[in-house]
């Protein structure tokens, strides 16, 4: 059996679980899933510890544990902490909680890019057939590589100064926001390219 990549840990609530699999003597990358009350309580430390390389929101099982019945913006303030602690500890977008609808193809498309506005990198799926569709909502639209490209067009031309981009101030957090749509697209390409050979 060739070397663990990954290990998925269910039901974090403390870093215990996550220090045992960092002094297994393994370089797996930690997936702590947040999906209790207890859990998000402590995830900023959880978010810190070794080995972490992104929170995953456990959505169906914290909604069990909270009392909650909608999945909404009944989560959207502990959508937000995880997010929040992912980027303090500076850790890779976490994973939002999976669509249990397996063939509703707008609930899983409005979900997926809920979860991107708010600021998550991926999200889980349930059946095979989802992952197409939440990687499309997790990639950059054509319109926004357009987007990103005029607005860096533009800021080259005014040599770094505020500039005017589809009547809107683009300055320099707006030209980061560019360079990383970009620079993502080139990484799924590479990644697709690798996944063909």
């Amino acid at each position: 059996m060739g070397a663990v990549a990954g290990v998925m840990l269910p039901k974090t609530e403390r870093i215990d679980g996550v220090l045992t699999v960092a002094n297994a003597g393994t370089r797996a990358a930690v997936f702590p899933m947040i999906e209790s009350a207890t859990g998000l309580n402590n995830v900023q430390t959880i978010a810190r510890a070794p080995g972490v390389h992104r929170l995953v929101f456990g959505s169906i099982d914290f909604q069990l544990d909270m009392g909650i019945t909608g999945d909404d913006t009944e989560l959207l303030p502990y959508r937000s902490q995880i997010v929040l602690a992912s980027r303090l500890a500076r850790l890779v977008a976490p994973v939002d909680g999976v669509t249990t609808a397996i063939d509703d193809t707008t609930s899983l498309r409005t979900d997926s890019l809920r979860s991107r506005r708010l600021g998550f990198g991926g999200k889980l799926c349930i059946h095979p057939r989802q992952v197409d569709l939440v990687n499309a909502c997790f990639g950059s639209s054509d319109e926004e590589l357009a987007w990103a490209h005029r607005v860096l067009a533009a800021s080259g031309e005014s040599g770094g100064d505020a500039v005017m981009v589809d009547g809107k101030m683009v300055d320099r957090p707006i030209v980061i926001r560019a360079q990383a749509i970009i620079q993502e697209a080139a990484h799924a390409l590479s990644r697709s390219v690798l996944r063909r050979d």
